[in-house]
């Protein structure tokens, strides 16, 4: 039953977590590390859960991702692709914007589990990334795609390299795709929704592939904790969703930047062992 409860716990964090700005791989090495985990076994099991998240981003953009797929759609891939201009967010944004990072993250998977994967580097990065975005929302560019469908293939390239840092723990998979965005004068919500759906491709190859590298260590019992936190992860990452994006059209980011850094100086100066 505590297994249960702490894998409840983990998918709970996931899901509040992995589509907000503030970094859902530091929240879970942290929540760890509180919790006294196996470093190694957590660290696999969190990215594992990850894709209960990403189910809930398939779920509520259902719509966007049965465009992608469209067979009609599909034919024109081709023609578009020549093309420098498009009037409408296609797979070949997508495939622009995550090949860096999936490149850049199966050559430094090892460097970054082995010398990253710590509060240290969390914290750091917590505080950092949420001073930079205090700054870019202050000093954000006015901006001028203010739709999914205004993305140009430039605009996916530079914001997949963007979403590169996100490798470092603490900096946030959104946070970095958003703050791109934003310089790239693309609005705060576009940004967001445009982190959501390239987010599905990339934490599904890392969990795919982090689940091929570690199953043998899990055995039948884990399989059930996994279902445990996969599952509330789902449900709880479509509340987390929803009511992102009401905070995000009221207030931007400023507000998830300031926990970053209170979040990062309370877990220094109070938490950390």
């Amino acid at each position: 039953m505590e297994a249960l409860i702490v894998a409840a716990i983990l998918g709970l964090v996931e899901g509040l977590t992995e589509f907000i700005p503030v970094s859902s791989t530091g929240h879970l090495i942290i929540v760890s590390e509180m919790l006294n985990l196996d470093h190694a076994k957590s660290d696999s099991f969190n990215i594992i859960i990850q894709l209960g998240a990403i189910l809930a981003v398939v779920y509520l953009y259902r719509d966007r991702f049965a465009d992608f797929f469209n067979w009609e759609k599909i034919k024109e891939l081709k023609t578009l692709a020549t093309q420098k201009t498009t009037t409408r967010l296609n797979l070949i944004h997508i495939a622009i914007a995550i090949i860096p990072v999936l490149g850049i993250g199966f050559v430094t998977r090892k460097l970054i589990k082995t010398y990253l994967f710590n509060t240290e580097v969390v914290i750091f990065s917590l505080i950092f990334v949420g001073i930079i975005m205090i700054v870019v929302e202050k000093f954000k560019p006015t901006p001028v795609v203010k739709s999914l469908d205004e993305i140009t293939y430039l605009d996916s390239l530079i914001i997949g390299l963007g979403q590169c840092f996100a490798l470092i723990p603490g900096v946030s998979r959104s946070g970095a795709t958003m703050i791109t965005g934003m310089l790239r004068k693309v609005d705060v919500k576009t940004s967001a929704d445009f982190s959501f759906l390239i987010s599905v491709p990339v934490i599904s190859a890392a969990t795919i592939y982090e689940f091929i590298k570690v199953y043998d260590q899990f055995n039948a019992s884990d399989m059930l904790q996994l279902f445990v936190g996969f599952t509330v992860s789902f449900l709880i990452a479509i509340v987390g969703i929803k009511g992102f994006l009401v905070v995000l059209k009221r207030l931007s980011i400023t507000p998830f930047a300031i926990y970053r850094i209170l979040f990062g100086l309370f877990y220094y100066f109070l938490m950390k062992p």
